[in-house]
């Protein structure tokens, strides 16, 4: 949980969010993932020992490496691909601090990337042949059915259940995240961080901006909206995080490393902490993680100046602090996913980022990024500004 020595980080980056079949779809997800990869290895002068990349859905075939190829990193540099499904590019970043730490390697990109619009199909095998079966498609599971193997949005309405949250409260915080993110993109506040896409197919500029977020809404809108996962349920698209496309990466190294390569690091990261909990209450992640991960460095919640909690739900989030009680104005100040999109394998650098990004407009020292993850797991990782 709590790393020997501090791990530099060195250029945080991502790729604007794209809306499911949007501006990102023209892009296949090697593609997304090769061009942040491609972003940050400019920056370095100094062999790379290694690419890690975290992605779900679009990993099939070792994606990392791939996308590495795609930047034009050298063939002789191995990568892999990691999944702990939504914190899947901060596990990459956990193994890289790992074997930093262990002295097997300097200087590690990581990464990750989800393109929804870029997602394949699945279908299940039946055991009879198809002339008596006909075609079905394949869930993912992430828990037993003795436990529980509810849909990510049925874990957010037993949160509501189980923390008494109204669809109004939902809907509020959804748009209080849309309400930041426009607010912080009108200021250009993501402009540090975002990598822009060059145009392709009959798009005629970059694309720069999240199209995710809706500057545009408000609560009579998000009040219209039906529930999606139950009949007289409370979550909606309007206060969920939406389906999306992206890709994030950025430069993990020793601190003599960076030293030797005339690099300044970005931030430091001081530890990580993983966690696992019941499926069905999965959402719950950073309640757990957070404290482990503070308790580790001898920290108290206040201790704290920004926090970048994934919104999966809004739901999740506000059970989430109703467990922590952190205040509003330290979290997600630029908004979160509802407003910024979540797609899966980079969410994890993507949260990595933003808070880096936002703690040095803020003068801040220290912050945490943590997300929940399906299937019943939590992560939080620990950084602090040189």
């Amino acid at each position: 949980m709590k790393l020997r020595t501090p791990i530099g980080i060195v250029a945080p980056v991502r790729t604007p969010t794209g809306r499911l079949a949007g501006a990102l779809s023209a892009w296949e997800p090697h593609e997304l993932l090769g061009h942040v990869l491609g972003h940050v290895a400019a920056r370095m002068e100094s062999p790379i020992d290694e690419v890690i990349a975290g992605c779900v859905r679009n990993g099939i075939g070792n994606i990392a490496r791939v996308a590495a190829l795609k930047a034009g990193i050298d063939d002789s540099v191995p990568a892999v691909t990691v999944d702990r499904q939504c914190a899947s590019s901060l596990e990459a970043l956990q193994i890289a601090a790992a074997k930093i730490s262990s002295g097997l390697a300097e200087r590690v990109l990581v990464s990750g990337v989800e393109s929804a619009s870029r997602g394949p199909w699945f279908m299940e095998k039946t055991s009879r042949p198809y002339a008596y079966a006909e075609p079905q498609p394949y869930r993912i599971r992430l828990s037993t059915d003795e436990i529980g193997d509810p849909s990510m949005g049925e874990t957010a309405e037993l949160l509501a259940d189980e923390f008494n949250i109204t669809r109004q409260q939902m809907d509020a915080f959804a748009f209080e995240s849309h309400a930041r993110a426009a607010a912080a993109t009108q200021k250009e506040a993501f402009a540090a961080e975002i990598v822009p896409l060059p145009p392709r197919r009959k798009q005629r500029e970059q694309v720069r901006q999240d199209e995710t977020v809706r500057a545009d809404t408000d609560l009579a809108k998000l009040a219209k909206l039906t529930p999606v996962f139950r009949e007289d349920g409370r979550v909606t698209a309007g206060n969920s995080s939406p389906l999306s496309d992206g890709a994030s990466a950025c430069l993990a190294a020793s601190l003599p490393a960076l030293e030797k390569d005339r690099l300044a690091p970005d931030a430091l990261l001081l530890g990580i902490s993983t966690v696992a909990l019941d499926p069905k209450r999965m959402g719950m992640g950073p309640a757990l993680a957070i404290p482990k991960l503070l308790a580790a460095h001898g920290l108290s919640p206040g201790d704290l100046d920004l926090y970048e909690i994934n919104e999966a739900f809004a739901a999740q989030i506000l059970a989430v602090n109703r467990e922590l009680n952190l205040p509003t104005d330290r979290l997600n100040v630029h908004g979160g996913a509802i407003a910024l999109g979540h797609p899966f394998g980079a969410t994890g650098i993507r949260l990595v980022a933003t808070l880096i990004n936002a703690m040095k407009q803020r003068g801040a020292k220290r912050g945490v990024a943590s997300l929940c993850i399906g299937g019943g797991q939590g992560m939080a990782a620990l950084f602090e500004l040189p």
